[in-house]
């Protein structure tokens, strides 16, 4: 493979989930040259297990990174399609705010504001290398054989990092929804003595609605009084 120089940015952020896109921001917002580099351009801020934000786990994260100027909550305002407020009937010490999202709302707001944000690069391509010199990254080079100089990489590769899908008893090499897994960079980090662990979710099967006999299943309503996650939301969101 020819390998050519295809520019230089500050930071490679390598990923484009939640937590890529949250590093790609918060670099960018700094005035930091940054590129975050993503397998599919469509599939920013992609949600494949459960579209839900929030909850007992995790519900206090998403309201520090607001507090930090992060934009999870904000998106989640924009794209919520209810609201609840869990653990109402036990102390305020474990009241915890949980969002349902629009899925492909979510992505698509995420996706709009990294490209309209200053100092920050998005662009579709597999990263399989990181290159050092002195024991400093110098660079990242893609599938393709783009090389691009940087200054420091963030790696927010996720469940695609050497992602392996099992369903039923057939196992495949592969990240969420089919897209593909980053085989390559796995073994860069661990050529770098980077301890390696692996992670499992557990993603339910999708069932078809049409199925499905809704009257005989309890309707949850969401929160008449709407608390939104972000402290910028000035208004109920849905």
């Amino acid at each position: 493979m020819k390998y050519y120089d295809a520019g230089k940015c500050d930071i490679a952020v390598i990923g484009a989930g939640h937590a890529g896109i949250e590093a790609a921001l918060a670099a960018a917002r700094l005035g930091i040259d940054t590129i975050c580099f993503t397998l599919h351009l469509d599939m920013v801020g992609n949600m494949p297990c459960n579209p839900a934000i929030g909850g007992t786990g995790k519900g206090h994260l998403v309201r520090e990174l607001d507090a930090l100027g992060g934009e999870m909550a904000v998106a989640a305002d924009k794209a919520c399609i209810q609201y609840r407020m869990l653990n109402r009937g036990k102390g305020p010490a474990v009241h915890s705010l949980r969002a349902q999202a629009d899925r492909r709302l979510y992505q698509s707001v995420m996706k709009h504001t990294l490209e309209k944000q200053e100092n920050l690069r998005v662009k579709q391509a597999e990263i399989v290398d990181i290159g050092r010199e002195n024991g400093r990254v110098c660079s990242v080079t893609t599938a393709t054989g783009a090389v691009y100089r940087c200054r420091a990489a963030i790696i927010c590769t996720g469940t695609h990092l050497g992602g392996r899908t099992i369903i039923g008893e057939a196992v495949a090499d592969s990240g969420p929804d089919g897209l593909a897994a980053s085989l390559p960079l796995g073994k860069v980090c661990a050529g770098f003595g980077l301890a390696m662990r692996r992670f499992k979710t557990g993603t339910p099967p999708r069932i078809n609605r049409r199925t499905v006999d809704f009257s005989k299943m309890t309707i949850q309503p969401g929160d008449e009084d709407i608390e939104p996650f972000s402290f910028v939301t000035d208004h109920p969101p849905v």
